[in-house]
């Protein structure tokens, strides 16, 4: 029963009259209803203080960039002054696991403790939802990609029946990774429409995202939080269909906005893209317009001239898993007849779905998509123009592509067909002016060539989305944070402010309340610079070796290639075999990620081998984790192709890539490494981070001042003890 007392703390809560910042510190009372109606709640000042920060950025409308050690807990920090105010609220964040635990747990948690009833939803991806359209083509055509698929399928057809959302997330029986999802799921590529699909008054995406609208809580991902804004500008300012206007946005894991951002503002194409569109259009032409073209023709010119790309791309040294910018491209020039004889076979499709889309929705739809990549090959096309007029230099032809003007195309092999398929109304000068803003890239943007084994990509990125993004968010207005554990450099949040184009922003630091000198040892051993990868590795598990049998296994190891992570895994199996296998090894790429946490988890001894997607996002509590080993500091490889043109930019402004760009990604990235360790404020462990230049740089100390606090040393004997005795205290100090 609610005393009088009690009441009145409610009503104090949401008297508007009072300021948020003294509304939020009652909610985070010793006495207050967090204390009262949250199991384990201690209050906490860092979180308070936070949360006040929030407050105070709620009500003057000010934008916050709030870095939060783990065990802040900046998710309730960010919330509970959100709720007391009534605002309208989206909250971005990096992936799935965050966006569940926030709707599924922590808001609604939250709202029961402080006595409200607020409207909420989460919002992702089309192919998160089951698509009602296709996945009764699915079950018609009977095409299946595994034996188990029918199984599966039934198991999808009777979540969809009685689900309310369709989200893929809520049928754990059907893994994550499954390849049946992409046939039973939509994309902004294929999905039908409004006006074409029969099923949209059933359609998943289209009440999630009524929902949205009608919600004051919304939790999207980065992605998909930029595509809105990028809408809302379009369309001046209207609502887009997806979210609405907020008086807060809260952009948690903010220290991966930059590389989503980056991504999304870029623009790409494969030749992958265009195999599997001529697969999807010889299967269409053939089910609804067999007597309109040769289909099985012209898709398999589209494939063949595709292939031969790859090919021809092979044959100037460019292999599968090269990263290289067009103007390092020797003999760029020799690619310029396949990629002419690609696009035009592409566009003769293009002609055939264009003349038949009327016999089938799904062709409709596949011509549009078709059309899109049309056009960003239409842009490459302009490098090959350009070769023409710069003698093959492939420096100059990048910098040059636009511009060229477009009457310099005509006659050009391919361009007539791109012409053609970009007129969708069938207008010459509609066609005209499409296809010349398709020529132009942007401008500070970098053009480079990723190869697979079996397909390259095509890629047009920015080297900064500074500008835009700001104009954006001045677009959007209210009140915007920006939090992570790892945002600033010793302290210093001057790189994401510049990346993100808020230099103005206020900025705070909330200590982790974990005791990290008593639960973490910071081990350097004495190793040589990691001058060669392969040979460093194998380094590394030798002297790895004797803390990973004192930690029982319990390790990860975290390497910066995967060319680490092969060699690794091969030393340590041979340990392992030699030791008679005391410790179960798991290794990126044996499963999917989520099934190797899992299985980690499980047996509580393990040893786990993986590259930098292994480096965040993981929470592994308790002792099954007591040992992280990192291979080297995580700097940009120096021949990125997008890392080598931000670093040409901030030359040419007489600033340093390595001060301004390079240093800081590395720290923010070491620092999410080393924040696998501590979870919680029960776990023990030892860092081992194995690059001397720690030590022997200047930037060293910059490093050591953003890394936790932990007891740190050189000595390996040292290291041992802080297992062997979970109390021990050493008075000799490693700093630098």
């Amino acid at each position: 029963m609610t005393s009088p007392s009690q009441k009145n703390q409610w009503a104090e809560l949401f008297d508007a009259a009072r300021p948020l910042e003294e509304r939020t510190a009652l909610a985070f009372s010793a006495d207050g209803p967090l204390a009262r109606r949250q199991t384990n709640f201690t209050p906490r000042e860092g979180q308070l203080a936070f949360a006040q920060a929030v407050a105070e950025a709620i009500q003057n409308k000010e934008t916050l960039l709030a870095e939060a050690g783990t065990g802040t807990g900046k998710s309730f920090a960010y919330l509970v002054p959100a709720l007391l105010s009534g605002s309208t609220v989206v909250i971005s964040t990096a992936g799935k696991p965050l966006q569940d635990q926030l709707f599924n747990k922590d808001i609604p948690a939250l709202s029961a403790a402080l006595g409200v009833n607020v409207p909420t939803a989460v919002l992702k991806g089309r192919s998160n939802y089951v698509c009602p359209y296709r996945l009764e083509r699915t079950e018609s055509e009977g095409l299946l990609p595994e034996r188990d698929s029918y199984r599966k399928l039934r198991e999808i057809k009777r979540f969809a029946a009685i689900s309310a959302t369709g989200d893929r997330a809520e049928l754990p029986t059907v893994p994550e990774d499954d390849p049946l999802w992409p046939l039973v799921t939509s994309t902004r590529e294929n999905c039908l429409g409004k006006e074409r699909c029969e099923h949209w008054e059933n359609c998943f995406v289209r009440a999630a995202r009524e929902k949205a609208l009608k919600s004051q809580i919304v939790v999207v991902n980065h992605h998909l939080f930029l595509s809105s804004l990028a809408l809302k500008r379009e369309a001046n300012g209207q609502i887009d269909g997806m979210l609405p206007a907020a008086d807060l946005t809260v952009i948690d894991e903010a220290h991966q906005l930059p590389g989503i951002a980056t991504d999304f503002f870029g623009t790409t194409f494969t030749t992958w893209q265009l195999e599997s569109i001529a697969d999807e259009a010889r299967a269409l032409g053939r089910g609804h317009a067999n007597d309109g073209a040769d289909w099985d023709a012209l898709c398999h010119a589209v494939q063949k001239t595709a292939r031969d790309l790859v090919i021809a791309a092979r044959g100037i040294g460019i292999e599968p898993g090269d990263r290289l910018a067009v103007k390092t491209i020797e003999r760029f020039e020799e690619l310029t007849e396949p990629f002419g004889k690609m696009l035009a076979a592409f566009g003769q499709l293009i002609r055939a779905m264009r003349a038949n889309k009327d016999r089938s929705d799904d062709l409709d739809a596949l011509c549009e998509y078709a059309c899109e990549v049309d056009l960003e090959m239409a842009k490459w096309e302009t490098l090959f123009k350009r070769f023409a007029h710069s003698e093959g230099k492939a420096e100059d032809a990048s910098e040059e592509a636009a511009d060229i003007p477009l009457e310099g195309f005509k006659g050009f092999k391919g361009f007539e067909d791109t012409l053609v398929s970009t007129d969708s109304q069938g207008d010459a000068d509609a066609a005209q002016g499409a296809t010349q803003r398709a020529f132009r890239f942007q401008k500070d943007a970098v053009q480079w060539i990723s190869a697979a084994p079996s397909s390259l990509r095509f890629n047009n990125t920015p080297l900064k989305f500074a500008d835009e993004f700001r104009q954006m968010r001045e677009a959007e207005g209210g009140a915007w944070v920006f939090t992570s554990a790892t945002l600033s450099t010793a302290g210093d949040f001057t790189h994401f402010a510049i990346e993100t184009g808020i230099p103005e922003a206020k900025a705070g630091t909330w200590e982790s309340p974990f005791n990290y000198w008593e639960q973490g040892c910071f081990y350097l051993p004495q190793l040589p610079p990691p001058t060669n990868t392969i040979e460093h590795a194998g380094r590394v598990v030798d002297a790895a070796w004797p803390l990973v049998c004192a930690a029982k296994g319990r390790t990860f190891f975290l390497c910066t290639s995967l060319a680490a992570v092969s060699k690794a895994a091969e030393e340590l199996r041979a340990l392992l075999d030699h030791a008679g296998n005391p410790y179960p090894l798991f290794v990126q790429g044996d499963m999917p990620k989520a099934a190797l946490i899992d299985a980690f988890r499980e047996h509580g001894n393990a040893i786990l081998v993986g590259s930098m997607s292994f480096w965040e996002g993981v929470d592994v509590q308790g002792e099954a984790l007591s040992l992280v080993v990192i291979d080297k500091l995580p700097f940009a490889p120096p021949d990125d192709p997008v890392y080598a043109a931000r670093s040409d930019a901030l030359r040419e402004q007489g600033k340093s890539p390595f001060a301004l760009m390079a240093l800081p990604e590395a720290v923010t990235a070491l620092k999410q490494g080393s924040g696998r360790l501590i979870r919680s404020e029960t776990d023990r462990g030892v860092f081992m981070l194995c690059d001397s230049r720690v030590a022997d740089k200047a930037y060293g100390r910059t490093i050591l001042k953003s890394l936790p606090d932990f007891f740190r040393t050189r000595s390996l004997e040292k290291a041992l003890e802080f297992f062997r005795s979970p109390q021990a205290w050493h008075k000799t100090i490693y700093r630098q």
